[in-house]
């Protein structure tokens, strides 16, 4: 596929997800080629597909815009399933493979552990000494309660590709997957709902909807 053809579809993307709302000015040519790393020309061809598939449309000296007539697809109805809370527990198997932690024959996968002899982690290793050597203590504070600033910041910038609208208040970085799973559960989940779960899963999974 062409230059103009990917961020055509790019653009196109975000418009069906709503990151363009109807009648909003699109980015500038001279911004989309500034962004994308691509020609003028490139995003001009690029704005001359979306306009020819209705999705884009030029208006003199303004640039282009989203139809403000534009219909779009209603999203289906959802069925809420009758709710049946039940307790879930998996301790007994948790305190079952704590009995065996000890065992040479059981391989441990409830860690994940880095290869550190990898020449892949030189670099991070690297940058950790150089902090490590700080004469400040700045390294060894205690960040914001949503994460470093700077890198949900960095998040926030890489979500517009997804067609999110995030800013790094709406961001938290977690310092462990069940520290996510649980923020996450708790987020979007009342007592009494239900939760569906793949199996086989992650053994703690089941727990995180029990607190």
């Amino acid at each position: 596929m062409t230059l103009y053809l990917n961020l055509a579809e790019l653009i196109s993307s975000r418009i069906e997800q709503g990151l363009y709302g109807l009648g909003e000015r699109l980015p500038s040519v001279r911004a989309l080629s500034h962004e994308h790393g691509v020609s003028l020309t490139t995003v001009q061809q690029a704005y001359r597909v979306l306009e020819c598939s209705g999705l884009a449309i030029p208006r003199a000296r303004s640039g282009y815009f989203v139809p403000a007539d534009r219909r779009v697809a209603p999203l289906p109805q959802m069925d809420r399933p009758i709710l049946r809370p039940v307790n879930i527990s998996q301790w007994d198997m948790v305190r079952e493979l704590v009995r065996f932690d000890q065992s040479a024959s059981i391989v441990q996968l409830g860690c994940g552990m880095p290869d550190i002899t990898a020449p892949t982690l030189k670099p991070l290793l690297t940058t950790m000494a150089r902090i490590s050597r700080r004469s400040d203590n700045a390294s060894l504070q205690y960040n914001h309660i949503q994460g470093v600033l700077a890198l949900r910041e960095q998040i926030a910038r890489l979500s517009i590709d997804s067609g999110c609208r995030l800013t790094p208040a709406d961001i938290i970085v977690t310092s462990g997957c069940q520290e996510a799973l649980s923020t996450a559960i708790r987020a979007v989940c009342v007592p009494g709902d239900i939760v569906a779960i793949a199996s086989p899963s992650y053994l703690r999974i089941p727990d995180q909807g029990c607190h």
